[in-house]
Formats: C-alpha cells, structure tokens, sequence
C-alpha cells in the first residue's frame, strides 16, 4: 500500500525531533541536519508508491542516517581546514552555561566517534530517536536476539566511558531513560 502525504506528514510531525537529534550526534550542525531530514523525506516520498506504511519510520532514519554517512564522506574529502562551528547560545543562557553545554558536546562527541558505525546508530536511534526494537531489526536487518545483545553490550560501554569524563555521575538523569540517555539527548531533545 502507497504511503499518503498525511502518513507522511504525520510520521514528520512525530520524528521531528528525534531524528533532528540523532543527525545532530553525527554532524554536528544544525543547517546540516536540516537539509538532511528535508532531503531524507524527500527520498521517502519520492519512492512513496513501493514502500509500506509500517515500515515509515525505520525507512525515515535509514534513509537520513545513509545522507549523513554521505556527507561526512563528503566533509572528509572537501576539508582543507578545521574549522570548529560555534554551537548558537540557547536563548538566555548565561556564557558559564553555554560553556558547560559546549564542553558537554565535545565530550559526547569523543565519545560517540570511538564507537563504530553501528554501536553508534544503535545508540542513538535507541536512546535519542527511541526507536522500539522491532524498529531496530527493520533498520539494522539483525536478529532480535542480536540487537537486544548489542544495545546492552554498547550502553554499558558509552557509561563507563561517560562516567570516566565524569558527568555521567555529576548530570542529573531524565526519570524516563538511563542517565546516558540523558547525555546523548543533551539540549536538542
């Protein structure tokens, strides 16, 4: 059955942003993300006629995350010098603040480019996007048993190594995830 654009604008309406947040862990600009998540819609509803209403989401976030390893392919090929994007101060933020939040990103982001490709999808598409683990299997193409296993094995490592950075312990955790959930989601949540 064909996807409609009210399935379609309902599913962007609901992934907003969770997807936003999970392009935001690999890119690290917001323009980016958001030419992402336009783009990756677009592919969906370009191939609206083949694809299956039960399937949207998952086929939403492989899609984006497929234009993102493209463009950090892409960065990497074009980059003749490192420049380091100013994260935009959240609207009355005080500059000890917006320190803090920078810092917090830097260390998240160390963190997260020392896991492969796929303990860091399933991270974020877990914990920010909150992806079910029927959704997990559709998007990694794995067993249940498999990704239950590596969702447990890759959280237990991102909080030891959140907790040796020191503010696994020290941030207060959200009451409906695990404090690296509350890590990952940051401000963008």
């Amino acid at each position: 059955m064909a996807i409609s654009e009210a399935e379609l604008l309902a599913a962007f309406r609901r992934l907003q942003k969770p997807l936003y947040n999970v392009l935001y862990r690999w890119l690290w600009q917001a323009q980016d993300c958001e030419d992402l998540m336009q783009d990756a819609f677009l592919k969906v509803w370009d191939q609206r006629q083949v694809l299956q209403v039960q399937n949207l989401d998952a086929l939403i976030y492989a899609s984006a995350l497929n234009l993102a390893k493209n463009r950090l392919r892409w960065r990497s090929l074009w980059r003749f010098g490192e420049l380091s994007p100013e994260t935009p101060a959240e609207d009355g933020e005080s500059p000890q603040a917006q320190a803090h939040r920078q810092q917090r990103e830097q260390a998240l982001k160390r963190v997260l480019d020392g896991f492969d490709r796929d303990s860091r999808n399933l991270v974020l598409l877990s914990e920010c996007a909150g992806l079910s683990t029927e959704e997990l299997v559709t998007v990694f193409e794995w067993p249940a048993g498999t990704v239950a296993s590596r969702k447990h094995r890759v959280l237990a490592r991102l909080r030891t190594e959140l907790a040796a950075l020191g503010f696994a312990e020290t941030e207060a955790p959200r009451s409906d995830g695990p404090p690296e959930a509350e890590a990952i989601r940051g401000e963008q949540a």
